[in-house]
């Protein structure tokens, strides 16, 4: 009999670019302090998660004492020469005006398109699950946004999915299998790990 499978999303806590709403997909800050936070017990040996200080940061912060393993591909999109700026530093430029009309396809200057994260988070993804057992994963909102997407039992668009900073999605198939086949999950759940945020 197969045994039920679960991948553990979880988006980073904010860093002080977050807040102040600039573009900082591959730009290396740390998260903000003194923030009210949960931690949480799994029975795991690892947790898998983007090479960003943020992500190792806030696994730290929630599963204390767990290693952590780095893969960049579990990264944000990166925004090439936006990066670090704000829309309205960037409003007026064709180029970028351009990219907010089709950024799946388009790529910022020097970054990457959706269409490239997307492929290598897919990559990553299946990598991790066929060598982890019920993988936990932290990582961005874009990222976890195209899972989502791709993946939830419910079907929305990438943009329509609410993924706060410290959301932790929870997702359920019947087997292992399931997802290296690229079915939906039957199931997930979502716990927030920080109060007050919904960025």
């Amino acid at each position: 009999m197969a045994n039920p499978f679960a991948i553990v999303l979880v988006r980073h806590f904010p860093t002080e670019g977050n807040r102040e709403k600039k573009y900082i997909g591959w730009t290396d800050e740390p998260i903000i302090t003194g923030m009210k936070t949960k931690k949480i017990s799994f029975e795991t040996k690892q947790i898998i998660g983007s090479d960003l200080m943020r992500c190792k940061q806030t696994a730290a912060k929630i599963f204390c004492g767990v290693p952590y393993i780095e893969n960049s591909n579990f990264r944000e999109c990166s925004f090439g020469d936006w990066e670090q700026k704000t829309y309205n530093e960037l409003k007026d430029e064709a180029q970028y005006r351009n990219w907010l009309d089709d950024p799946r396809q388009i790529a910022p200057p020097n970054g990457e398109s959706m269409q490239a994260m997307e492929k290598r988070v897919l990559e990553a993804l299946f990598e991790t699950v066929e060598k982890v057992e019920q993988p936990i994963i932290v990582t961005h909102g874009g990222p976890i946004r195209f899972i989502l997407t791709k993946f939830a039992n419910i079907e929305k668009s990438f943009w329509d999915w609410e993924v706060p900073h410290g959301i932790m999605f929870t997702l359920h198939w019947p087997d292992k299998k399931a997802v290296l086949e690229g079915e939906r999950c039957m199931s997930f759940s979502v716990e927030h790990l920080m109060e007050n945020e919904r960025m």
